[in-house]
């Protein structure tokens, strides 16, 4: 696994656990703004072709 792969997948997973803790807070701007992060963290591991195992869903718009 590459550095770039590597570090690409600790940005998901720090983003993804931000996301569970402001989801149980509801705080909903800030989900809002972190699920923006994560949808563009996923479209770059497509565009390199990492496979993070869909462990991850990007949220769907408007769940936020």
């Amino acid at each position: 696994m590459s550095e770039f792969e590597t570090e690409l997948r600790m940005r998901v997973d720090e983003v993804d656990s931000q996301l569970r803790l402001l989801r149980q807070a509801e705080d909903d701007h800030a989900v809002e703004v972190l699920s923006g992060r994560l949808e563009n963290l996923l479209r770059i591991a497509e565009r390199h072709g990492i496979d993070l195992g869909r462990a991850v869903e990007a949220p769907a718009a408007g769940t936020a």
